[in-house]
């Protein structure tokens, strides 16, 4: 058997929209489990909150399954919390970034392994808790970030996200020397490390496996899986992804993310 990794977002793709997983994808995952492959759930999630998120599920903490979180920036075994790879933001730039945002009046989200932090309490971030489940900190200012190690920062706005990419295009010329900026939602404008995205966590593990990345498939829907998408062997797109994925895919599943489009892809690219 050729092993193989397949790497999954989880919003619009791996859960339908009810946050659930359909029957469909739960009977192909744990075949190929089974059958001795990866799974790398490679999300913009905190590792933290993926593994709360999927412990109901069971199937996500057999050894074989990797948690490539805060896209993709570090990668743990989801069986135990040791870190296999992890790359962090330049603290001095970060801070500077928290303070533009700040001016702007932005609701922004700090995140470093564990712990996610706010500036200012609104009801932006009552909206992002109350939708991604995750707990968030207040802090009086960016500065008490200080020397942490932060992995991402998200610039919210719920009201008018039109502006993220004025706000985006204001601060591209400083910033992008640092950081690389894209969108993992309509209201969500992400920063990450320059040289770090999903297709590079994929990539790293998949040399930490020992694993040609030709035997790598990932399949995601939204455009901060463009990265993991092109970087695959076979890059999928579910049918309800934006546009601009399903131009870099090699393939576009026939179902949506609450039909089993993983289960689709799983068939045809991991256990056929």
């Amino acid at each position: 058997m050729t092993k193989k990794i397949l790497a999954v977002d989880l919003d619009g793709t791996l859960f339908d929209d009810e946050k659930d997983i359909c029957k469909a994808n739960m009977e192909a995952l744990d075949s190929m489990l089974s059958a001795g492959h990866i799974l790398a759930v490679d999300t913009g999630r905190p590792t933290h909150v993926m593994k709360k998120i999927l412990h109901p599920f069971g199937i996500f903490e057999r050894e074989n399954v990797y948690l490539l979180g805060y896209q993709g920036t570090i990668g743990t075994k989801a069986s135990d919390d040791e870190i296999i790879f992890g790359h962090y933001l330049d603290n001095e730039m970060a801070l500077k970034l928290l303070h533009y945002s700040k001016d702007a009046g932005y609701s922004t989200l700090a995140f470093e392994y564990g712990n996610i932090y706010s500036f200012r309490h609104d009801s932006a971030i009552d909206k992002y808790a109350e939708r991604s489940k995750e707990k968030i900190t207040i802090i009086n200012s960016p500065e008490e970030l200080a020397g942490h190690k932060l992995t991402k920062v998200i610039v919210l706005d719920f009201d008018n996200s039109d502006s993220l990419f004025d706000f985006q295009a204001a601060h591209e010329d400083e910033l992008s020397s640092e950081f690389l900026s894209m969108f993992s939602d309509v209201c969500f404008l992400e920063y990450i490390g320059k040289n770090t995205n999903k297709g590079e966590g994929l990539k790293e593990l998949a040399a930490h496996l020992d694993i040609p990345m030709e035997n790598t498939v990932a399949c995601g829907d939204e455009r901060n899986d463009i990265f993991m998408v092109k970087m695959a062997g076979v890059g999928v797109a579910v049918a309800n992804a934006r546009d601009e994925l399903k131009a870099e895919a090699d393939y576009i599943t026939t179902v949506d993310n609450n039909n089993g489009a993983v289960a689709e892809a799983i068939n045809k690219f991991i256990l056929n």
